[in-house]
């Protein structure tokens, strides 16, 4: 109904006298201010916008992340963050043909980054590919040394495809990098408990109970 307001005020315009034309001109610019007060977004820079639908995507509302880079991404086509906000976006909801999508057209605008590749092997793991997964999460490792989310999206996808001993590998990289990752700890403890080598899963297992801070990073 909103979208039907300016061509009646048009109308009205029009046809009467100069104090109706006022009077519509005055009640037209009154519904655009309502229209643009309803949804905050709109008055967002596209920082604020990004910054909006990754918190909606950290409360698991995806539905308004979605959208909100939908927004932006009509404005900004080449945003890569967008872009892999929207990949990370469409693998939770499980539709991976369009998170490889939104995660190829982020490598088309910068083929270095490592994310992009990562979240590209994510979608090849989930439909059980794992060389194309394995090859996507080295290539982020390559690119981004540093980058711990592939190195344990890489662990991950060593373990499924039973290559125990690289996988022991790319954990203990990852603890490298940080070092209080509880998550990663117990993995890796748990990995070397199952190869046998007690004595080294003794010692990654005890740093699990010495953390305030309780996390993993997926």
């Amino acid at each position: 109904m909103q979208g039907q307001i300016p061509g009646a005020a048009a109308v009205q315009v029009q046809g009467g006298t100069p104090q109706a034309a006022a009077l519509a001109a005055q009640q037209q610019q009154q519904q655009q201010s309502i229209s643009v007060k309803m949804d905050p977004a709109n008055q967002l820079s596209s920082a604020g916008l990004l910054e909006l639908a990754h918190r909606e995507y950290q409360a698991v509302d995806y539905d308004n992340a979605e959208r909100h880079c939908m927004q932006l991404w009509r404005q900004e086509s080449n945003n890569t963050g967008v872009l892999l906000l929207l990949s990370s976006i469409h693998f939770q909801c499980r539709r991976l043909d369009k998170s490889a999508q939104f995660s190829t057209l982020a490598i088309k605008q910068n083929p270095l980054l490592a994310e992009a590749y990562s979240n590209l092997g994510n979608v090849y793991k989930e439909r059980g590919q794992l060389q194309e997964a394995l090859e996507n999460y080295r290539h982020a490792v390559r690119l981004k040394p540093d980058f711990i989310d592939g190195y344990i999206n890489l662990a991950a996808a060593l373990v499924a495809a039973r290559d125990m001993e690289q996988a022991v590998q790319a954990y203990v990289t990852a603890l490298q990098y940080n070092p209080d990752l509880y998550c990663v700890r117990s993995d890796l403890g748990n990995l070397l408990k199952a190869l046998g080598r007690l004595d080294e899963a003794k010692h990654e297992m005890p740093h699990t109970h010495n953390f305030s801070l309780l996390y993993c990073m997926t």
